[in-house]
């Protein structure tokens, strides 16, 4: 089976805990694309609301979020916290993502705390491609 191909120039792997965080993201990746740029928008949240700018795509990741009263704890789209099995599959499917895309550059979201489970083996991998895309871990 082969992976499907994503021509984007740029993978954004971005993670907004908070739907008031959405609008941050999105300026990013519609800013590269006004510049020409093809967006690949690798997006662990709940989905925006707001509508997607031209020339970004959308590829959800398994959603997480946080509950004001609970800063810190990452849940699930159901509202639980994710466990060891659910990181397993978040990181698997940004890798698989990765796998179909030769992007130059990748811009990691840093600003959501413990993702290092799917976020160290990412810039593993990319680091040793030939070439190599930028890495930015600043969103």
């Amino acid at each position: 089976m082969s992976l499907p191909r994503h021509p984007h120039s740029i993978l954004i792997r971005a993670q907004p805990m908070r739907a008031e965080q959405d609008a941050t993201r999105l300026d990013v990746a519609a800013r590269l694309a006004s510049e020409g740029e093809s967006v690949m928008l690798a997006w662990g949240g709940l989905l925006p609301r707001a509508p997607l700018p031209d020339g970004v795509t959308l590829w959800p990741l398994p959603p997480t979020w946080e509950r004001a009263a609970a800063a810190g704890l990452i849940l699930d789209a159901d509202g639980r916290p994710v466990d060891h099995a659910w990181k397993k599959r978040r990181a698997a499917a940004l890798l698989r993502l990765f796998a179909g895309m030769s992007p130059r550059i990748v811009i990691l979201d840093a600003a959501a705390p413990g993702f290092r489970f799917e976020l160290e083996p990412l810039t593993e991998i990319a680091r040793r491609r030939l070439p190599a895309p930028d890495i930015i871990d600043r969103l």
